[in-house]
């Protein structure tokens, strides 16, 4: 009875966290376009289907799978927002399963995982739920992790036995992951990905290549122990073929053609990215490295202030918190960064990486993604605080649920007893001593992303009513749009550039989203 409730709470918690989210956007939100919408509807409608308009250079910088979901939209609910908002909010869930998936595999307590989906069902990411054109990054992401997940899965299996934790893997079921993984690459990449397919493609590079270097160190390593022993008894040692049953089976042909599989995908991104023209208002026109000379505390300061928005959203910040001096933003991403260290030390010294690497890929995702956004977005100086947007909450969330999901296999460790099986010898005392204060300071760091993201989400949960009745407010103007200025409906449309006009006038004209219940001004 007890397995099958913590068998429903690992599927549960990702479905009461979609319900939440669902349940922000019907408190917050209403059935209308505004901002990037304005620019797809000038882009893509009414002829949404037009092949001209899909097969373009830059195809892949507009996510391909953008294409069917806005038409489906079009013909089936008139260009809802509600569909999008919606389509986001189950990729969402899916990424959230596939962590609940992990959690279950590795047996990691039911509070440690509950600490993992209260924060990543936080509503410090509300800007891109809010804002449905972002839908497909949600799926993107829900990619990424069962890539990450199917590779951990390989991962554990061992030479010699090719058993996963006593459960015996058939060789056809192997090379159909393996041709998964060969596959899942290009059909994320072109698919979904747009621009989040570099830091994925970046995570799987490394993660292959931390295979076949551990690989190699082990296999050296018992070459070396049995060649001393051959030297001891007197034998003179010749070739020597090792087999150890903690490296990964995939071999270095295996790694290779798997590293080609993911990298060629980005590559054919790359290029139909350098076919794109990209606007961004308010940026300055200076190379990377003169800008870092120019002011280097500003590239600390915005790395810093990028970590702590993990804890405290950006809009919390400027509404409830306004009085705190920067300098505590600053504390708060160092010790944001030593929570990173705190956990890939752990999956070394607790030899987590011996048995699964799918944490440490989240934090390398994460912290990947935390330099991105710093590399690609201090043309917005002196503006320090634009790291900590919430439409970067989804790509810093990878580091955070890899910090506490590193928790949660360390004290599963603990309880089952395998701490006792790796002490050994002098190194006893020191760990017994060491122990007690890392399991403190993991208690201490998931106390604070939680609070943090808890007062976070309950801010803007209530703030939603705000939201709500500006936006019916908006709906009203812009039912009645020809007797507004350009100005006001820029303003009201969060579109500071030409079109929304254009746009609106589309909408009327064929009855779509505010305009769908009649064709007239209601």
């Amino acid at each position: 009875m007890k397995q099958r409730i913590r068998k429903w709470c690992y599927a549960g918690f990702p479905l009461l966290g979609d319900l939440f989210y669902l349940a922000y956007l019907q408190r917050s939100a209403i059935d209308m376009v505004y901002s990037d919408y304005i620019r797809l509807i000038n882009s893509y409608l009414p002829d949404v289907w037009n092949p001209e308009k899909f097969f373009v250079p830059d195809l892949l910088t507009r996510i391909p799978v953008n294409y069917l979901e806005r038409g489906l939209n079009v013909e089936l609910f008139g260009y809802s927002v509600t569909f999008d908002r919606i389509m986001g909010v189950l990729g969402f869930g899916l990424s959230a399963l596939v962590i609940g998936m992990y959690a279950r595999r590795q047996r990691i307590g039911l509070g440690w995982y509950a600490s993992a989906m209260a924060v990543m069902f936080s509503l410090n990411k509300w800007e891109m739920l809010y804002n449905g054109t972002g839908w497909a990054h949600f799926l993107a992401f829900a990619c990424f992790f069962f890539h990450y997940y199917l590779l951990d899965r390989v991962y554990e299996v061992r030479n010699g036995k090719r058993t996963v934790q006593g459960e015996r893997v058939s060789s056809r079921k192997w090379r159909r992951q393996l041709v998964w993984l060969a596959v899942l690459p290009a059909l994320i990449t072109i698919g979904t990905a747009g621009p989040y397919c570099a830091i994925y493609t970046m995570t799987l590079v490394l993660a292959y290549l931390f295979i076949e270097i551990r690989n190699q160190v082990i296999l050296h390593q018992g070459i070396r122990k049995v060649r001393r022993e051959l030297e001891k008894a007197g034998e003179r040692p010749g070739a020597i073929g090792v087999i150890d049953s903690r490296t990964c089976e995939l071999g270095r042909k295996q790694v290779i053609l798997l590293l080609a599989a993911a990298i060629w995908p980005l590559l054919l991104y790359l290029w139909s990215n350098s076919q794109a023209v990209y606007e961004y208002s308010g940026a300055v026109d200076t190379p990377l490295f003169t800008a870092f000379f120019q002011d280097p505390k500003f590239f600390i300061k915005f790395f810093l202030k990028s970590f702590a928005s993990t804890v405290f959203g950006v809009e919390l910040i400027s509404r409830q918190m306004t009085n705190v001096p920067d300098m505590a933003w600053y504390l708060l991403g160092a010790f944001v960064l030593a929570s990173y260290g705190l956990a890939v030390w752990m999956n070394f010294y607790y030899r987590i990486s011996e048995r699964t690497i799918f944490p440490l890929m989240l934090l390398a995702g994460g912290g990947m993604n935390h330099l991105l956004i710093l590399v690609s977005r201090y043309i917005f100086m002196p503006n320090d605080n634009y790291g900590m947007s919430s439409r970067y909450a989804l790509q810093y969330q990878l580091g955070v649920l890899g910090i506490l999901l590193t928790f949660g296999l360390v004290f599963r460790r603990k309880k089952s007893g395998e701490e006792a099986e790796r002490t050994e010898g002098k190194n006893a005392p020191a760990e017994k001593k060491s122990g007690k204060a890392v399991y403190l300071a993991a208690f201490l760091v998931t106390a604070v992303f939680l609070c943090g993201n808890l007062v976070t989400t309950a801010e803007e949960f209530s703030f939603g009513v705000h939201r709500k009745n500006y936006n019916l407010e908006t709906r009203e103007m812009l039912l009645n749009f020809e007797q507004a200025t350009d100005e006001e409906l820029e303003a009201r449309l969060e579109y500071h550039k030409p079109g929304c006009r254009e746009a609106l006038e589309i909408l009327k004209e064929h009855h779509w989203n505010i305009f769908r219940e009649s064709g007239t001004p209601q």
